[in-house]
């Protein structure tokens, strides 16, 4: 199937973390806009170092090389900004637990989590927009009415698949481009 305009092109990418050996050796794909895409193959192959890659994870550890072109929109993500590609590619972890930015903080509220994105960018926003931004976000995720009422508790109450689609909520906020999922039924 041939894809015109795709949103994203990945041309010849690899990544390695320790040089001469390539983790992902040279994957070229066009990924369609608005459709599902799955990357699949068995444990370890590389499929959520490439996820990472597309996101300019692996940009917080100097050893890991990713070369080749992976363009969103046209645009070469890998000369741009790395926090501006996080906002036009978001991303939902295997495991909603605490660690990268990305991921439920669990010192935070529900709330808080969900608009994270725009505090940890500089974006304000006055309360009336970030409360309607929270309430749109957690109704396409089909959480809204479980946590309605328990908004500013800590998301660490929630059962490990309302984690997971408080973190889909809270990088759907943004506004992305494309959402990168790691297994995102795992929980």
């Amino acid at each position: 199937m041939v894809i015109t305009n795709p949103i994203l092109q990945l041309k010849k990418v690899s990544i390695s973390y320790t040089p001469g050996k390539n983790a992902v050796e040279e994957v070229s794909a066009d990924i369609a806009e608005k459709k599902i895409t799955a990357i699949m193959g068995p444990s370890g192959c590389g499929k959520s170092t490439l996820l990472r890659a597309i996101n300019r994870m692996h940009e917080l550890y100097p050893d890991i090389k990713t070369t080749g072109e992976i363009l969103l929109n046209g645009k070469n993500i890998l000369k741009t900004n790395p926090m501006e590609v996080r906002r036009m590619a978001g991303m939902v972890f295997q495991r909603p637990l605490p660690q990268p930015a990305l991921r439920l903080d669990n010192t935070m509220s529900i709330y808080d989590n969900v608009i994270a994105g725009y505090k940890l960018n500089g974006i304000s926003l006055p309360k009336q927009e970030k409360d309607q931004l929270v309430e749109e976000s957690l109704k396409n995720v089909g959480l809204w009415d479980e946590v309605k009422d328990s908004l500013f508790k800590k998301g660490t109450f929630l059962s490990g698949g309302q984690q997971q689609r408080l973190c889909i909520a809270r990088a759907l906020s943004l506004k992305p481009k494309v959402l990168l999922m790691d297994e995102p039924t795992s929980a």
